[in-house]
């Protein structure tokens, strides 16, 4: 090893100095010079100790109270409400307000880019982004145009297209470039963002909790980073005043991460602990890794090269030579420190993820950049990354006298810094520097003025690194936890802002709704009522009507068929004419075929009035329809065809025995077409009138019993009785008729003069009832079809009876209330629909209501959070 030239007493001194006039040190040092001064310098540095573990316990607060609304927002989202991605857009030139820290914006969601609101932007700037404070909704833009003066100062203008957006929980879904990752996000469903957001925060969690415990470790990490062959390897050699421990060359060969610290943390022997799980590592459990010599630590490093899981190893080493004047940052004496040397960026992409993971668990980043390559995308990517939580990085451009326009190059690269980190570019005296660590830790330049301007560049390199890690620990050590919250804090009250405008628009929307909708719904549950008041009443007033004027006509019609009349007037039907004697039998059946014919005619009479009202009472229900069906229901499609009621059935449903099937097509039935002797010569009617005029004729005489539809032989019986369709008149009738004839042929004066009169009565009665057959047969057949169709039709499937009228009365309301229940049910069944959607409606707006009020009242109060954790860590915004 060649040896290291120390610096200058002065300079030596100024290592241990803090680097502001007003921070005294922490550490002793032994050329303080007098009692007094070794006095005030102790107080001054307990004072700062003081203050120092003042600002970490209230950091330490608020990462607590961090982590109770991070959960608290975890367990909010998806159980309770839905947290939407929000989008905070510019708008054109010329309409943000004039006011400072208060901007126009548009406010989208990810789920819904086409839906925008027009907010203003209440804010506070910072160097590299904004605090978001709230948003409200924009005011209506001017009638007329207003030009407005922006001062330079009212809004900084970021580089970063998306400075009003996320910085923590950002999500990018690892997609490239944020723009390209925004626009793929816009095309997944609301949950499934909102399953990214959880992921985000999950993630703001963990960290949180490893923020939690560097606060507290007095332990300072250093992770040594860059691109690729960048000269990592040899700075750390450089900062342990070594030149063999960590492999160098020209070709890269850091692959895998390895810690440096101080032996004193292992017994003060230098070996390489292998670690098995970096998690459940300690130093104290053997189980816990694997030992190895520290002069295998090349063939480690180049073995691993192809090895992507390799794991960490932690080199405890001694300091170089325990006389230096200036020992090395790791053997400070103060405060435990180690160096992390980690693979190049742009090596791989593992290689790349591992170190962006591996910074959340630092305090201090050392980036080494190469002035030939300055920043790579990688390594702007890294850095940016980074600054959410470190403000402050520590950049070392290295081999910088390896370049010729020097100038240039140091105003290029801090020209990249101020982009990626303005912290950084801020103290650029401090945290940016421009050596060459390769000459350093060889000894080069003890000769060369160039070389020693190297080695005061190094010399003061090293010397801000000390300050940044020992002395200005709360920039160090609390800074990017302090950076981080601030970071997070701003993310959630703009997401809590976002969601608070959109639950007010939620409830608003649906309050206005329910407005619309509730008194609709309350009105049309009052009106059931009597909307089924009113279809009962429709169908029972149209049914009752058809039923009464057809019985009323089949009546009519059946008083006139039993006069010998037709029932109606039919076109084109008229009693047939009269043949003469030899064709009284085709007389007959053609004069039953008429009467039948025109009973046919009156239903059809019947029917088409029974469509008539029962169209007049479709349009009373459709009528009732527009009372009671609110305007935006669907009104029926259906057209009521009043042709299609009363279509012929089919003829197996029609029994072949009786009538029960009795209505249109009554001729062509075989029963009742059918022509017997009654209907030429009505014996039983004559008698009946006789014995009805005679005095002895019993006014309870029997009634005319009814005849069926066959009529058997006849016959005349001296005195008295006929035998009709195979049926007697009755018993009474027959002896009383015996009687009567047998008392009056016992007188023997009758019996002088009752041949001759009998004979002459007889055969008048003869030529009577000839004479008045074309007169009586009409009459004949129209009384037998009236008497067969008011007491002789069976019902179907009964074996009781019932009449004529009755019958037709009764099928025609059936079919009448079929089609009024019909027109009905579709109208109840409207009605019930739009009552059921209106109360899902309500009950959906009910809900959404409540949950949007409620979530309103929650993100209200985690704005009030977020306040109240940034006083605990003493954000000024």
């Amino acid at each position: 090893m060649q040896p290291f030239h120390p610096p200058t007493p002065q300079q030596r001194r100024s290592t241990y100095l803090p680097s502001t006039p007003d921070s005294p040190t922490v550490e002793k040092e032994s050329h303080i010079g007098t009692t007094p001064d070794a006095r005030q310098a102790r107080e001054a540095a307990d004072e700062v100790v003081r203050e120092y573990e003042e600002k970490r316990d209230r950091l330490a607060k608020a990462i607590d109270s961090s982590l109770y609304l991070l959960s608290d927002l975890k367990n909010f989202n998806g159980e309770q409400w839905t947290v939407r991605y929000p989008h905070l857009n510019p708008v054109e030139p010329g309409s943000s307000s004039s006011r400072p820290g208060m901007s126009r914006r548009t406010l989208t969601f990810a789920d819904e880019p086409s839906q925008s609101t027009d907010v203003v932007l209440k804010s506070t700037p910072t160097v590299r982004r904004t605090l978001k404070r709230s948003l409200t909704l924009a005011p209506p833009p001017p009638t007329t145009p207003i030009t407005t003066v922006i001062p330079a100062s009212a809004e900084p203008k970021s580089t970063n297209e998306d400075e009003d957006d996320f910085s923590i929980l950002r999500l990018n879904l690892n997609m490239g470039a944020a723009r390209h990752a925004k626009g793929l996000i816009s095309h997944l469903e609301k949950s499934s963002i909102s399953a990214l957001l959880d992921n985000r925060i999950t993630a703001s969690l963990d960290h949180l909790n490893h923020l939690q415990k560097r606060v507290y470790d007095a332990h300072s990490r250093v992770l040594v980073t860059g691109d690729l062959n960048a000269g990592k390897s040899t700075l750390i050699n450089a900062l342990l005043r070594r030149d063999e421990v960590m492999p160098t060359d020209q070709q890269p060969l850091t692959t895998r991460f390895v810690e440096v610290v101080s032996a004193k943390e292992n017994e003060d022997k230098e070996e390489i602990h292998i670690l098995k799980n970096a998690d459940e590592y300690n130093p104290a459990d053997e189980s816990t890794y694997l030992t190895e010599d520290v002069s295998k630590l090349y063939e480690m490093v180049v073995d691993a090269e192809d090895d992507a899981s390799s794991p960490p190893l932690r080199v405890f080493l001694k300091e170089a030579d325990a006389n230096l004047a200036n020992p090395s940052i790791l053997h400070n004496g103060v405060v435990d420190i180690s160096l992390i040397d980690a693979p190049g960026l742009n090596r791989d992409s593992i290689k790349t993820t591992a170190n962006f993971a591996r910074q959340e668990e630092i305090d201090v980043v050392v980036f080494v950049v190469s002035a030939a390559n300055h920043f790579t995308l990688s390594a702007k990517e890294f850095i940016w990354q980074a600054g959410h939580e470190k403000a402050h990085l520590f950049i070392v451009v290295n081999r910088f006298d390896q370049i010729k326009d020097k100038a240039r190059c140091r105003r290029l690269v801090l020209e990249q810094i101020k982009q990626l980190s303005p912290k950084t570019y801020e103290d650029a005296a401090d945290l940016v520097h421009f050596v060459d660590s390769a000459k350093v830790a060889l000894g080069f330049g003890e000769s060369e003025p160039e070389g020693d301007d190297l080695d005061e560049a190094f010399c003061h390199l090293e010397h801000s690194l000390r300050s940044f890690v020992l002395v200005n620990r709360a920039k160090s050590k609390l800074g990017p936890a302090q950076n981080y919250i601030t970071h997070l804090l701003a993310d959630v009250e703009l997401l809590a802002a976002a969601n608070s405008l959109l639950a007010g628009k939620e409830r608003d929307a649906a309050r206005d709704e329910l407005a619309r909708v509730k008194p609709v719904l309350e009105k049309m549950k009052k009106g059931k009522e009597g909307l089924e008041e009113s279809l009962v009443g429709e169908e029972e007033s149209a049914t009752d009507k058809a039923s009464g004027r057809t019985k009323l006509a089949m009546e009519r019609g059946l008083e006139r068929v039993g006069r010998g009349e037709l029932a109606a007037p039919a076109p084109g039907l008229s009693m047939p004419n009269y043949p003469g004697l030899l064709g009284v039998w085709d007389y007959a059946a053609e004069v039953k075929r008429v009467l039948l014919s025109s009973l046919d005619f009156a239903v059809g009479l019947a029917e088409d009035d029974a469509r008539r009202h029962t169209s007049e009472g479709v349009e009373q229900v459709i009528k009732l329809g527009d009372v009671h069906l609110p305007a935006d229901v669907e009104r029926t499609n259906r057209k009521f065809n009043s042709k299609a009621m009363f279509s012929p059935r089919s003829n197996t449903t029609r029994r072949q025995s009786g009538v029960a099937t009795l209505g249109l097509g009554l001729a062509g039935q075989t029963l009742l077409a059918d022509v017997n002797v009654s209907d030429i010569f009505d014996l039983q009617h004559h008698i009946y009138i006789a014995r009805s005029a005679l005095p002895s004729a019993s006014s309870t005489s029997t009634d005319l019993v009814p005849f069926s539809t066959e009529v058997g032989a006849a016959s005349l019986a001296v005195g008295a009785f006929s035998v009709i369709s195979g049926k007697t008149l009755g018993l009474r009738a027959v002896v009383e008729g015996i009687v009567h004839f047998s008392d009056f042929v016992s007188n023997p004066s009758t019996r002088r003069w009752i041949g001759p009169i009998l004979g002459v009565f007889t055969a008048g009665a003869v030529a009577y009832v000839v004479y008045e057959l074309p007169r009586s047969i009409p009459k004949n057949v129209g009384r037998h079809l009236q008497s067969t169709l008011t007491t002789s039709s069976s019902q179907q499937g009964d074996d009781s009876t019932i009449s004529f009228s009755d019958y037709q009365s009764i099928r025609i309301s059936k079919e009448v209330r079929k089609v009024m229940r019909l027109a009905s049910w579709d109208l109840r069944e409207r009605f019930r629909s739009a009552v059921e959607a209106r109360s899902e409606v309500v009950k959906a707006n009910e809900e959404l209501e409540k949950k949007a009020s409620k979530a309103l009242t929650w993100f209200e109060d985690v704005e009030k959070k977020v306040e109240v954790i940034r006083d605990q860590v003493g954000i000024k915004v």
